[in-house]
């Protein structure tokens, strides 16, 4: 096993351990609003980890509509709080047809609205707000 699959499986069950079942409303790729702040409530199902990802399974927390997946290549400094989670890093990160990913200093965000780049800035790669 290589160093990257034990830390994505550390990740995952630190995720699962701690926030499974848990509300969020804030979804933030590199501090972009992916979906509108606390405009909905998620939650967490489970976590899986792919080859080189990890995949974050969430439902609208009513129960209600299908399940959507967040995925994230290369997750580092994972911080789990009351307020929610933050990973500081990683090298992209997709949901449904919102992408974002590093490219030198700045990252690199796709959506359906358009393409564009911003300054990383030690911004956190990844923030899901309770």
């Amino acid at each position: 096993m290589t160093h990257d699959s034990v830390a994505l499986l550390h990740t995952a069950a630190e995720l699962r351990a701690r926030f499974l079942h848990q509300p969020f409303g804030s979804i933030r790729f590199w501090r972009f609003a992916v979906v509108r702040p606390h405009d909905q409530s998620y939650e967490l199902l489970d976590v899986r980890v792919a080859s080189d990802h990890i995949n974050l399974i969430f439902r609208h927390a009513s129960g209600q509509g299908q399940t959507g997946v967040l995925s994230i290549w290369a997750p580092q400094g994972l911080t789990i709080s009351a307020s929610g989670v933050v990973l500081q890093e990683a090298e992209r990160l997709r949901m449904d047809d919102n992408e974002a990913w590093v490219q030198g200093d700045e990252y690199r965000i796709r959506t359906p609205r358009g393409e564009g780049g911003f300054p990383r800035s030690g911004t956190a790669a990844l923030t899901l707000e309770t």
